[in-house]
């Protein structure tokens, strides 16, 4: 039996998801009590996101299944608005709350404000202004925002965005990002056993930990080749680091993997890391390689330098602290940009808090409060 009759939905389908919704879930359950919060899981990654629920133990009230079962995105849109604007017609709940930028926060929010539901937007007025970088996250964000009755922007300058957009300041709060209440909660906890594992194997070797990660859609074919056979270059040349990279389905990637990083003798493949190994491996690396956006928002908050492998980023904190720089796929700036990385020290007094201290799920729970 469905239990779909609280006030308060919230919407997860990715790992990135579960992150930065998990923590505003437990927050709105200590101040609204269980019985008036849903969980949903939209079923966007659901093979790559069953490894964390099992993980972590979570209940979901409902998971929804084969919503991404086409390559086509068109396809794949139209029937999560279908079946999200069902449920929200049947139920009636009375606020949505959608994260980020992926297809299905887009298709609920879509479909919540088409029934005339109230719909809260967690992480709001990111923005690389290309509409096709990144490919169709930049779209996603801009329709959430024009769907949305309240924003939960991470910085200011999200805020100024949705502003010269046309959004009314009264309905964007800068709360920073939940994303990052996580990784500082994790970064107290003691490091697990696959962390260690891999940074005592570093230390073995003498060598220090670069941690690498590549899945979105932009890095691929040309790109994609590029990108790993720089990498190749560079570390044949730089045997002092040890390349760490976990798995990844993005097809694109592995292949990248398997034609050039396999072959290095200081290139380290790990299955698909859960969260806590990922943050130790990020506080432990002596600079990150990463076309993530989430893993910005966490080396910019403890000042691990970026080599960003991407055209645009949302995230323009990140350069404007000049923590991170972006690569594109050119062999001659990715190339510079990874010795600038190597020169660049790991800045263990970094005091810069540019998603919030921590505490942002706090602040949406107390927010919604006054639209209970």
């Amino acid at each position: 039996m469905l239990n779909l009759k609280g006030k308060i939905w919230i919407i997860i389908g990715t790992r990135p998801e579960l992150i930065k919704q998990l923590l505003v879930y437990y927050e709105c359950i200590k101040k609204f009590g269980k019985k008036n919060i849903v969980l949903i899981n939209s079923g966007q990654h659901k093979r790559f996101l069953d490894f964390y629920i099992k993980e972590n133990k979570i209940k979901f009230d409902l998971v929804i299944n084969n919503l991404q079962s086409t390559p086509s995105l068109i396809k794949n849109i139209k029937k999560s608005i279908e079946v999200f604007y069902s449920l929200v017609k049947k139920y009636v709940p009375k606020i949505v709350i959608v994260q980020g930028d992926t297809t299905n926060s887009a298709a609920f929010a879509y479909a919540a404000n088409l029934n005339g539901t109230f719909v809260a937007h967690n992480e709001a007025g990111l923005r690389t202004f290309d509409k096709n970088n990144p490919y169709p996250e930049e779209l996603n964000r801009k329709l959430i925002s024009s769907v949305s009755d309240i924003h939960f922007s991470p910085t200011i300058l999200n805020k100024k965005n949705l502003i010269n957009e046309g959004i009314d300041k009264k309905k964007i709060f800068v709360v920073g990002n939940p994303g990052i209440d996580s990784f500082f909660s994790f970064l107290k906890k003691r490091s697990n056993q696959e962390a260690e594992k891999i940074i005592n194997y570093a230390a073995t070797k003498s060598k220090k930990i670069v941690f690498l990660t590549a899945h979105r859609r932009e890095a691929k074919g040309l790109n994609i080749d590029k990108w790993f056979k720089t990498l190749k270059f560079f570390f044949d040349n730089n045997k002092d680091f040890l390349l760490v990279c976990p798995e990844h389905p993005n097809k694109f990637a592995l292949h990248g993997i398997k034609k050039y990083l396999s072959k290095l003798d200081n290139f380290y493949l790990t299955k698909p890391l859960n969260y806590l190994t990922a943050c130790k491996i990020i506080q432990n690396s002596s600079f990150v390689i990463t076309d993530s956006g989430g893993i910005q928002e966490e080396c910019a908050s403890i000042g691990v330098p970026l080599v960003i492998c991407r055209k645009e980023t949302e995230r323009q904190e990140v350069i404007k602290l000049k923590i991170g720089m972006l690569t594109g796929f050119e062999k001659n700036k990715l190339l510079k940009i990874l010795n600038w990385a190597k020169k660049k020290k790991l800045n263990k007094k970094w005091r810069h808090k540019p998603y919030g201290e921590g505490k942002a799920a706090n602040k949406i729970a107390k927010i919604l409060i006054n639209y209970f």
